[in-house]
């Protein structure tokens, strides 16, 4: 990961952001990875109205809008920042050039890529069959951070849960 940091991080530059501050909006061009050196990020979507949490994003991880960046769609999520955040923003356009030109960039790029994906792939496991218990299990596991920083309501969404139901899973849980 460290030589992915340097190598990718350097084509791109890095800001302080506020609470509540929103890298990207649903309906805008997905331009640019995100990665987030220090903070807590949050991609949601907005359905009726409500807002379902789709991801976190904390220290030390890249996130983007992924139809958005790789299909060069419109953006259909929001990004936010849940408290204030030191992230890194790199241009597609940057990355791509980059990766033409130089082998170890296209290959730290790829294990980005593969990174995420792996991650999306424990995400569609957990959703499609852990129990609510075992979700919240494998988020405090995975990501006590995220327990400790978010909302309880983000929380929620994100596991595909009432307040009710993680208000009974997070009782049962000894820390």
């Amino acid at each position: 990961m460290k030589s992915q940091l340097n190598k990718v991080l350097e084509l791109g530059y890095k800001e302080v952001y506020k609470k509540r501050t929103h890298l990207l909006r649903e309906g805008y061009s997905a331009n640019d990875l995100f990665y987030i050196e220090k903070g807590l990020v949050r991609v949601y979507y907005l359905k009726g109205g409500k807002e379902i949490t789709d991801w976190f994003g904390t220290s030390n991880t890249y996130l983007t809008s992924i139809s958005g960046f790789y299909q060069n769609k419109k953006s259909t999520q929001y990004i936010e920042t849940i408290e204030d955040s030191i992230i890194h923003t790199i241009k597609k356009s940057e990355i791509e050039k980059e990766c033409m030109n130089k082998p170890e960039i296209e290959r730290d790029y790829r294990q980005i890529i593969v990174n995420h994906l792996v991650r999306l792939q424990e995400r569609i496991t957990a959703l499609q069959f852990y129990s609510a218990s075992e979700r919240y299990d494998l988020l405090l596991k995975k990501n006590p951070y995220v327990i400790k920083r978010a909302s309880r309501t983000d929380i929620a969404s994100y596991l595909g849960i009432s307040l009710e139901t993680l208000s009974r899973v997070s009782s049962n849980v000894i820390i």
